[in-house]
């Protein structure tokens, strides 16, 4: 017994972490204190991190064509991510929906989105928010943003704080036609005269006539 306590006292502690996996569009910059170095050859794309919290540093960076021979490079500002990891092996994915055009993607990044998810799970959308603030993210239904899905992509949300205030709201349109002005219930004797002359007949018109040129 004293040799079985002795070994288990020897053998060191394992650390299982979950794994955070970034799309391609997708830079981590820094975890929680820890800055992500990254090569001139090669790029981080995942990161392992244990059960909690966690801040993430991000920003979003792709490549358009524009031509055959030329291209453009759209990014966007450092966004913070703050994470809640419920399951300490689990592996996650972090993606943004990719614009189908260089104007697409240069909206998108005045109001940027992504998809959080844990793998073999369904997408949950989520919020970033500039350097300044954070949004917490969970693979919790109840602690998800209300965010447009990838369909809306190029499309800025009303409702994001990421790039702008709130504006304020808009005054509310009305459904009905708004009220004519009242018509006099006496027509006038012009109206009368519009009228009997549509009901008369071609003899009763000309009869008229030669009476208003004898009179």
């Amino acid at each position: 017994m004293k040799n079985i306590l002795t070994l288990s006292l020897l053998l060191p502690t394992i650390v299982y972490g979950a794994t955070i996996k970034f799309s391609e569009e997708i830079i981590p910059l820094q975890v929680n204190d820890e800055k992500v170095e990254h090569s001139l050859f090669s790029s981080v794309d995942k990161v392992t991190v244990p059960q909690g919290q966690h801040k993430i540093k991000v920003k979003y960076k792709d490549l358009y064509e524009i031509d055959y021979d030329e291209h453009e490079v759209i990014e966007s500002d450092p966004f913070w991510l703050v994470v809640n990891i419920d399951k300490s092996e689990a592996t996650y994915q972090i993606s943004m929906p990719r614009a189908d055009d260089i104007a697409g993607a240069k909206r998108y990044i005045k109001g940027p989105f992504a998809n959080f998810k844990e793998r073999g799970t369904n997408n949950q959308a989520l919020r970033l928010e500039p350097v300044k603030a954070h949004v917490v993210l969970s693979t919790e239904t109840n602690n998800m943003a209300d965010l447009p899905t990838s369909s809306t992509i190029g499309k800025i949300p009303s409702n994001s704080t990421a790039y702008a205030p709130k504006s304020p709201p808009k005054a509310k349109v009305a459904t009905n036609q708004a009220t004519s002005a009242p018509v006099s219930q006496q027509p006038s004797a012009l109206n009368m005269l519009e009228f009997w002359w549509s009901q008369a007949s071609e003899q009763e018109k000309a009869a008229f006539l030669a009476n208003k040129k004898g009179s």
